[in-house]
């Protein structure tokens, strides 16, 4: 199957957005009822913290050019009862990958590649892909059968997550993943695409949607054909640009105050360090050698707000452009073919998201907690955002643990906001 390149930006990228740096004083005079709805979320965030579901989270929103709520709550870090400030340090895990998508993107903006070019031009040690065609047990040995796969792996399918890569988020791969990269940080992104090409193919390339680790190929990708490093090339092309100043993989001591604890839970369902928000983490004190684009960066709600800011004004941020509009486009379109479903562990008959390159996109109106051409992801850690072109609307919540699904403010964020504006 051959696939196109899609600039179908037609309405979604000719609109004009005001550019707004974040910085300006938080719009105060919003209606009655918008006050009302989301003070009503401030308080189901002090209940997650009261139940010690969290120890603290930060939010914010931002319509039509203004950011309209920007709070944050309880602790960075309960050992010490130092208050979380609007300005700490949030790991984003998975939330890297938008930003990491563009830094691919822009190579195809400078003719240095194209989204339909084969995966081994640039890796050449996937050159022959082998799909999973069995796995069975003899005498409680596990053991997969493979053949080669009809197919090769496109640049398309990295920011898809099409390419069928062993994953421990799905797929039946999850054990040979986890077994093959016990200590990731141990690693650089050329060792992990190595190891990772070793792997068998959970599925034909591009005949499926299986979420994992393909955005760390995208990033070695980068590395090889910019001849820079990844860290490098996104600062530069980037970070500088929009002013992400703390937006950084790893930190030196110096920011240890303004980072937050990662929290998990203990058997009893306590909460339980898994990173602190000290010079011990391994984020300040840790090797600094794997810069993951799947899921390595730290940021800020401001800092992120930028990014989402120039993605949602079409590749434009305070008068500078970033990106080419038609590639922001790409960012804002549907990639998938629509019998894929795109979404997180989700329902196989569940297709009602698609995947853009970058970000998961609503397929349709949810009158929940979406609307038509929203585009979302999120991140282990407990970060999460949605930009919605329609409505000029962006919302990020930022807390950090570990698993977060009883986090009922998380839940309840994007629907709020929308409720609410």
């Amino acid at each position: 199957m051959k696939y196109k390149i899609s600039l179908l930006f037609v309405l979604i990228c000719t609109m004009s957005f005001a550019q707004q740096s974040g910085k300006k004083p938080i719009e105060k005079n919003l209606p009655q009822t918008t006050n009302k709805i989301l003070d009503a979320f401030d308080t189901s965030i002090q209940k997650d913290i009261e139940a010690k579901e969290i120890a603290g989270a930060a939010y914010l929103v931002f319509h039509q050019g203004k950011i309209v709520r920007l709070k944050a709550f309880g602790e960075a870090d309960v050992a010490s009862h130092r208050m979380l400030q609007t300005t700490d340090l949030f790991r984003l895990a998975s939330m890297t990958k938008p930003i990491a998508s563009l830094a691919m993107l822009l190579l195809q903006e400078d003719g240095l590649i194209n989204m339909n070019d084969k995966l081994e031009q640039y890796l050449p040690a996937f050159a022959k892909p082998v799909v999973a065609d069995k796995i069975d047990t003899i005498d409680g040995i596990v053991y997969t059968r493979t053949r080669p796969a009809k197919k090769p792996i496109l640049l398309r399918h990295l920011l898809t997550h099409t390419a069928g890569f062993a994953s421990q988020y799905g797929g039946t791969l999850g054990a040979l993943y986890l077994g093959t990269f016990k200590d990731p940080y141990a690693h650089d992104l050329a060792y992990f695409t190595n190891q990772l090409s070793r792997l068998p193919l959970s599925h034909e390339p591009g005949d499926d949607w299986v979420y994992g680790p393909s955005i760390n190929v995208a990033a070695r990708v980068i590395e090889v054909v910019s001849g820079m490093p990844f860290q490098d090339f996104v600062k530069k092309r980037i970070f500088d640009p929009l002013g992400m100043n703390d937006t950084k993989f790893y930190f030196d001591s110096s920011f240890a105050n303004r980072l937050t604890t990662h929290y998990t839970k203990d058997a009893k369902g306590q909460l339980k360090v898994e990173d602190p928000g000290t010079v011990s983490s391994k984020l300040i004190s840790g090797p600094k050698v794997y810069f993951s684009g799947s899921g390595g960066l730290n940021s800020t709600l401001q800092d992120y707000l930028k990014f989402c800011i120039m993605v949602l004004n079409n590749g434009e941020y305070e008068g500078k452009r970033i990106a080419k509009i038609e590639t922001i486009a790409m960012m804002k379109t549907d990639q998938v073919p629509l019998n894929i479903n795109a979404k997180l562990l989700s329902q196989p008959a569940d297709i009602n998201e698609g995947f853009t390159f970058g970000y998961q996109i609503e397929r349709k109106d949810n009158n929940k907690d979406r609307t038509l051409g929203t585009i979302s992801w999120l991140g282990a850690t407990g970060p999460t955002f949605f930009i919605d072109p329609k409505k000029n609307l962006i919302g990020i919540f930022m807390t950090q643990m570990q698993p977060y699904s009883s986090i009922k403010s998380r839940k309840a964020f994007a629907s709020t906001v929308l409720s609410a504006l």
